[in-house]
């Protein structure tokens, strides 16, 4: 099976999710961020996408408490972090790159680095586009010995989800040492999986919803529930980064 050339699939993919609200009007807001603010950050080292998220009016999963930090932009960045932070941080400072007054201070934002492969479905190699890209994030408490924690969540409960409907990708990440961005307050949910889904997200929980009622999905007593999560819809398209 060949890799998809339309798809950045970064080898090393590290995550900087910035969350913000602001005030006045939407249309501002996305014309400001899609024409001005992403360009600026895709010219960054290391980025090779970037994509917009709001919560999606989808039901939480089962056993989770869902956690609303605002509108979402997800940075993805091939290997560390920490030269991007840099640039953005001096551009930030000289001047070049400008927050708007309608921007809400602080904002929340977390690096991520992986503790996994990136998992894929059948259905990612046949991809042409990600800007119908919905994301289902669940944090969980990773324990201080996590091998069998790391096991099971690899082995077994990935490919259940990559069994889901529309679920594309999947990988595991924790907090990156890389320190937040200036202004940034950088809230520690724990260990975070991200599942991609190409398209709505209804049916996805209804598949795991399902799963878990039937005894097909079982989750381990080393699991501390409830979990938190977000599941989100974008209101951008893809935006490829110049390092894809």
């Amino acid at each position: 099976m060949t890799e998809s050339t339309s798809i950045p699939n970064p080898k090393v993919r590290h995550l900087f999710f910035a969350f913000s609200t602001f005030t006045g009007d939407r249309e501002t807001f996305d014309r400001w961020y899609d024409e001005e603010h992403i360009p600026q950050i895709l010219s960054a080292p290391g980025v090779v996408g970037a994509q917009r998220f709001i919560i999606a009016d989808t039901k939480p999963l089962p056993g989770t408490v869902t956690i609303d930090h605002g509108h979402a932009a997800l940075y993805e960045i091939e290997g560390s972090p920490a030269e991007f932070r840099e640039e953005v941080k001096r551009m930030l400072i000289s001047g070049e790159m400008v927050l708007p007054e309608f921007m809400v201070q602080p904002f929340t934002g977390m690096f991520y680095r992986p503790i996994s492969e990136l998992f894929h479905s059948d259905q990612f190699y046949e991809l042409t586009s990600l800007d119908d890209r919905h994301l289902l994030l669940v944090w969980s408490t990773r324990p201080a010995d996590p091998s069998i924690y790391d096991s099971w969540y690899d082995e077994t409960h990935i490919r259940d989800f990559l069994a889901a409907p529309g679920v594309v990708r999947a990988q595991r990440f924790i907090t990156s040492d890389v320190k937040p961005l200036p202004g940034v307050v950088a809230p520690e949910h724990g260990h975070l999986a991200v599942y991609e889904v190409d398209g709505e997200l209804g049916p996805v929980r209804e598949e795991i919803k399902r799963q878990l009622i039937s005894g097909e999905m079982v989750l381990p007593e080393f699991l501390v529930q409830p979990f938190s999560g977000m599941l989100l819809r974008p209101v951008s398209g893809f935006f490829r980064g110049d390092a894809a």
